[in-house]
């Protein structure tokens, strides 16, 4: 396996630089257990991708060995552009002035936070998540009609910055109704927080309303207890 990596390794690269000239790249993490022959169990490491846009259609996958800002930060050391991602905080420092990086939210993880107070029964929700389906709607009608990024700015601009400023209102006013560490509370405070952010894909028709590519291109593992044990059985040997 280590031979072929290496001589993968001049594709990757290639890929890796494809992926940096997007405007924007999309990125998340999934877990994947992984053995260690100093434990006795398997611990967990991280596989993120970096999707890039739709001028540069690759996707560049790296380990890391935990889910500290170390390893984004040095896959996208050189990176200067937009990046859409969810709010984690260890990306934070990527979006200071000097790096030259833009911060894009994921209406999709922002939506979640909305939806949870709806399993405690908070009646508080549905005039924000109506909000935020109006705002998904423009987008399909973008889809729907093929328009150009032009064209999908000019409609969004048109729409999709009414509906926003009313959900901003809303939010607002919601606020001090909601006790701060309940779902709903959670859900407002999430939302203002990451409002720049969340509302960045109103500057250019070429950036996406959620980082939806990106969580389907999360590879997908199942280590459920049997498979854990054959693994180590394997690893044994």
């Amino acid at each position: 396996m280590a031979q072929c990596a290496e001589l993968l390794d001049p594709l990757y690269q290639l890929m890796k630089k494809e992926v940096f000239g997007s405007k924007v790249i999309g990125t998340d993490d999934t877990s994947v257990k992984v053995l260690d022959r100093k434990l006795p169990f398997a611990r967990t490491g991280r596989i993120w991708p970096y999707v890039g846009d739709a001028h540069h259609p690759v996707i560049v996958y790296d380990y890391t060995p935990t889910q500290g800002r170390a390893g984004p930060a040095k896959f996208l050391e050189r990176y200067k552009g937009y990046r859409q991602a969810d709010a984690y905080s260890v990306y934070d420092a990527f979006f200071k002035s000097a790096r030259r990086m833009t911060e894009v939210g994921c209406w999709m993880h922002a939506r979640r936070y909305f939806y949870k107070p709806l399993e405690s029964d908070e009646p508080h929700m549905g005039p924000a998540l109506h909000l935020i389906a109006r705002l998904y709607a423009v987008e399909e009608r973008a889809k729907a009609l093929s328009l150009s990024a032009e064209q999908r700015l000019a409609l969004r601009q048109r729409v999709s910055s009414r509906l926003l400023a009313k959900l901003h209102q809303y939010l607002l006013e919601l606020q001090p109704e909601v006790l701060p560490k309940s779902p709903s509370g959670a859900a407002v405070r999430y939302a203002l927080n990451q409002w720049k952010a969340l509302t960045c894909f109103l500057e250019d028709g070429e950036l996406e309303i959620d980082n939806g590519a990106t969580e389907r291109a999360k590879p997908r593992y199942r280590t459920g207890p049997r498979q854990l044990d054959l693994l180590r059985q394997r690893h044994r040997r």
